[in-house]
């Protein structure tokens, strides 16, 4: 009997022993895991620091696709580790914060929601009635503009009013869907952007190789779009005068030279006094916020990073936004 009750003790101890062993390894698999993910976050933020660096070396009055910046979509290797770098002004797409709401509709915000209107129609959405939703969305009052959409017309979510926080809420609100078009077309065309990153790095509910709305719109632009890094779908829905063929011009001219007033304009062909003028009102020539992108590549623990950049003047730099995951 006490043979059978020391073995049964012993077998216990063996069955806890193989228990704490598995526990022991568990734990040093989550501290591993741990530790690596704080290793990639410390070169990830590395590498925005190196952003801020190249933003507080480049001259202000200006950005185009020929500055520090600008330096397309790049794979690095860095302390050991390969890391996917971008970095892209959000004066490009066009600033949702410069639509007219009540108290706020001087003539050049109505300029601002005219284009925005062709840009929606462009890229697949019902205009008119999908800037009203945005409007009602992101105003303060309850009134509902025609074709727009005010609670009522959402059961399942409360309407913000007030500013986005991210371009992401855009899919939530009525009229709206995902764009349908192709990415825009990298600023540089001769940047390192690479395929491989494209599912990995992605706005919240798109589709790896497609648009989402953060390719053409920006929540943090605060000015005017800049004329010499925009995308072709917003140049083209900046006037009903804006043809293809005006577009085309100016792309060709910007890859050779950097727009630096409304003067600069009147050189594009295609491009007269008048429009120029009308150009001149919702267009700008720098860049104010800027959108850092990382990814730490890692088989076990990848980490992304983004981060939003204010340039205040040429030495100080703000962070605007911060997201690791």
């Amino acid at each position: 009997m006490v043979i059978l009750m020391v073995l049964a003790m012993l077998l216990i101890l063996v069955v806890f022993g193989f228990q704490l062993s598995d526990s022991a390894g568990a734990l040093h698999k989550l501290e591993d895991r741990v530790r690596q993910r704080e290793q990639n976050y410390q070169v990830a933020r590395s590498a925005v620091e190196l952003s801020v660096d190249l933003l507080k070396v480049d001259e202000i009055d200006v950005d185009s696709a020929r500055d520090t910046w600008a330096l397309g979509s790049q794979r690095l290797r860095w302390e050991g580790r390969d890391l996917f770098l971008e970095i892209r002004d959000e004066e490009s797409r066009f600033p949702i914060s410069q639509l007219p709401v009540p108290g706020k509709d001087e003539p050049d915000r109505l300029l601002f929601a005219q284009a925005l209107e062709r840009l929606l129609t462009r890229t697949g959405l019902a205009g008119a009635p999908a800037l009203a939703s945005l409007q009602d969305w992101v105003d303060l009052d309850d009134d509902v503009r025609s074709n727009g959409a005010e609670q009522g017309s959402y059961p399942q979510l409360t309407v913000k009013n007030g500013p986005l926080d991210s371009v992401d809420e855009l899919e939530r609100l009525r009229s709206w869907g995902p764009p349908q078009v192709p990415p825009p077309e990298a600023l540089d065309p001769s940047s390192t952007r690479l395929d491989e990153f494209k599912s990995m790095f992605q706005s919240e509910g798109g589709k790896a190789g497609s648009a989402n709305w953060g390719d053409f719109l920006s929540a943090y632009a605060q000015g005017k779009i800049n004329v010499n890094t925009a995308p072709k779908e917003v140049l083209g829905s900046l006037d009903e005068a804006m043809s293809d063929s005006v577009v085309t011009e100016l792309i060709a001219f910007r890859s050779r030279n950097v727009l630096r007033n409304q003067e600069d304009l009147k050189k594009i062909p295609g491009i007269d006094n008048d429009l120029a003028f009308r150009l001149n009102k919702v267009v700008g020539y720098a860049s104010q916020v800027f959108r850092v992108r990382v990814i730490v590549t890692s088989r076990e623990m990848p980490l992304e990073l983004e981060a939003m950049l204010e340039r205040k003047s040429q030495r100080e730099i703000v962070v605007r936004y911060w997201r690791a995951r």
